[in-house]
């Protein structure tokens, strides 16, 4: 979508992204910004910043909480990607883009390349946060970003170390106790997996906590020696949660 109230700009940047192989729907003011957001899915916005009825920081805003309020519901967040598009005067900078909830930043007139460069990254980030949405949960950690308090840190960062340290030490323990094979091996064995899967949920790390599910099941009949793969498969998904969740503190 272009939102932008001069009908040549509109029209210029539609063509542009035309000439890019994009097909894209353009609106006049913040207002039907919002409300087109709300009747469609789309991938990214080019959102100008100062238009009349309501200018695209505000509506910007808009558009986010909309987006929150999905997540409070369960239903699965698709976060829009922005790109401002701005005068870059002193009333327009890169800070109140971001502060707004913009992701990216073009100048006005926008050239085609520098169009080009910012659709690539708009795109490149999408396909980011599919592949961390194939492992982590993203209801659960728009959950957690919830319990941030103004003017303390994110408290998702703090939480994804203590996964991350906590993590490694219960599929340790659990891998010791189903090698060891002893009379304690079951109660342990179960333990420590109902530790992991906790520790994993609480996160999102929803593929690695249902493989903690799926090693119960034989623990339980003294299926030790079927659970020793099912270890390896944990291990390995907690290799990609660990990358996933290091992309979400980047976030």
């Amino acid at each position: 979508m272009v939102a932008e109230d001069s009908p040549l700009n509109r029209q210029v940047a539609l063509k542009q992204l035309e000439r890019l192989g994009y097909i894209a729907d353009g609106v006049a003011n913040g207002t039907e910004a919002v409300e087109a957001a709300k009747r469609t899915r789309y991938d990214i916005v080019l959102m100008d910043c100062q238009m009349p009825e309501m200018n695209g920081y505000e509506a910007t805003y808009m558009i986010r909480q909309r987006e929150h309020g999905e997540t409070e519901a369960a239903a699965a967040p698709q976060r829009v990607y922005i790109i401002a598009m701005t005068a870059n005067t002193e009333a327009d900078n890169r800070g109140k883009c971001e502060q707004a909830g913009m992701d990216d930043y073009i100048n006005k007139p926008v050239e085609l390349s520098e169009l080009e460069a910012a659709v690539h990254r708009a795109l490149a980030d999408r396909a980011t946060q599919r592949a961390i949405e194939e492992v982590i949960d993203p209801v659960v950690i728009a959950g957690l970003r919830q319990l941030r308090m103004p003017g303390k840190p994110d408290p998702v960062v703090e939480l994804i170390d203590l996964f991350l340290e906590e993590a490694p030490a219960q599929l340790k323990a659990l891998e010791l106790a189903v090698r060891q094979n002893d009379y304690t091996s079951l109660s342990r064995t179960i333990s420590a997996a109902t530790a992991l899967k906790g520790s994993a949920g609480n996160l999102g790390a929803r593929n690695l906590a249902a493989l903690c599910d799926e090693i119960e099941q034989p623990a339980k009949n003294w299926a030790l020696a079927e659970v020793l793969p099912l270890v390896e498969r944990a291990r390995q998904e907690l290799g990609r949660a660990r990358v996933a969740l290091d992309q979400v503190k980047r976030a």
